[in-house]
């Protein structure tokens, strides 16, 4: 009966107060939906200057074939540097991004070629660009992927009559059946890399700021002795506050979740992060989703344990945040480790925190064995008992309790 009060009271506390409820489920979907739009509408309007971008190219001892083949490409301006002077000064160009690319060919470039034999030297056509300019390294992506490419075949189909000849072999020139790929593992690694790492953080932070209001801004206030000399009990008071710590933690995280899933599928089409979720497969199965739901409850209560036992051993609010920010950069940083990280060792899923992203990655990925879950989850499990416990021997010190 106490819990449920204690349940009850609390959750009111945070659903009964219309700002909170703004800033922890309506403000994030806000947030996140307009700091990816405008992440995404900046790409997309970047990708689309650099692609309407007329290139500036200055070229030396240009062939007059490959000047005619230039013609009939209007993305690409090209000005000729005299033979014989330096590319020096056109560098200075590339510096302040007055130019996009400066090529060089040999001289006599084409006359070379069509005396060459077996035992000439192989010309070298250099290019000059600035990497720190997106117009400049697109320039030469395209002039030589491109514009060059196109020069080389016009040169192989003249030298070897047929370009078949020349190329020797193509590779998957007629395979549309190249790729070879389960789609929901494909869409497992892509929510591996990044899901993992934002429930650990979330979640975290979900629980710190009302955990530390609701544990040490009680304390602070006086409130809680006031709990302290009711009728309930005290196992009562801590597993309503944890309980309710919870709900709204997993709801907290489970909306930021939501929302970045979302929005990278409502503006897949806009480039960038969305790119990553076309034509795959959001399908999770059975095993999976309890894998998830059993793992995820089991985190939520070692946070908000480990919250809940900070936030009772500081004095007031502004000493709980203190303590309790060094642990919230041990989560972030062992969420980020699994972003990053290849293959994951039997040995990691013992180490609690990190063991649940590498666990969640697992899922998602399809990868994690039966024993590796087992253990993450029983590890996870019995450090948040652990903490839990704390908290109740915590509770009924009346020096903590009291601030005496």
């Amino acid at each position: 009966m106490g819990f449920k009060v204690i349940l009850s009271k609390e959750l009111k506390r945070v659903f009964g107060d219309k700002k909170m409820v703004f800033s922890l489920f309506i403000l994030p979907i806000i947030l996140i939906a307009g700091i990816y739009g405008v992440m995404f509408f900046l790409i997309g309007k970047e990708k689309s200057s650099i692609n309407e971008h007329v290139s500036e190219v200055y070229v030396q001892n240009m062939p007059d074939n490959f000047s005619e083949l230039m013609a009939g490409h209007t993305d690409c301006k090209i000005n000729i540097i005299p033979a014989g002077e330096s590319v020096e000064s056109y560098k200075d160009g590339l510096l302040d991004g007055t130019y996009d690319l400066v090529v060089v060919f040999p001289e006599n470039f084409y006359e070379n070629f069509k005396n060459a034999d077996a035992g000439s030297a192989l010309p070298d056509i250099k290019t000059f660009y600035n990497p720190s300019e997106n117009n400049s390294g697109e320039a030469r992506t395209r002039f030589t992927g491109t514009y060059l490419e196109e020069y080389k075949q016009i040169l192989l189909k003249e030298r070897f009559g047929s370009l078949d000849y020349a190329m020797v072999f193509s590779v998957d020139a007629d395979n549309p059946d190249m790729i070879v790929q389960d789609k929901d593992k494909a869409t497992g690694k892509i929510l591996g890399s990044i899901i993992p790492y934002l429930i650990t953080i979330l979640i975290f932070a979900g629980a710190m700021g009302l955990g530390v209001d609701t544990i040490a801004g009680e304390k602070e206030r006086g409130t809680i002795a006031n709990l302290l000399i009711s009728p309930i009990k005290r196992v009562d008071i801590i597993m309503g506050k944890i309980v309710s710590l919870a709900i709204v933690s997993v709801l907290s995280a489970a909306v930021y979740v939501i929302s970045f899933i979302g929005s990278a599928v409502v503006l897949s089409g806009m480039g960038g992060m969305g790119e990553m979720v076309n034509g795959l497969s959001l399908n999770f199965t059975t095993v999976q989703i309890i894998q998830f739901v059993v793992l995820l409850l089991g985190l939520v209560l070692l946070y908000v344990g480990i919250i809940g036992f900070v936030s009772l051993l500081a004095k007031n609010v502004k000493e709980a945040q203190s303590f309790i920010m060094p642990v919230y950069i041990i989560v972030m940083f062992a969420g980020m480790i699994t972003m990053y990280s290849g293959d994951v060792t039997s040995g990691s899923y013992m180490i609690p925190v990190y063991n649940t992203s590498a666990a969640f990655k697992g899922i998602f990925e399809r990868t994690i064995t039966m024993n590796q879950y087992l253990t993450s989850t029983i590890i996870t499990y019995a450090f948040a008992g652990v903490m839990v416990w704390l908290m109740a021997k915590a509770m009924n010190s009346e020096k903590i309790m009291l601030n005496a």
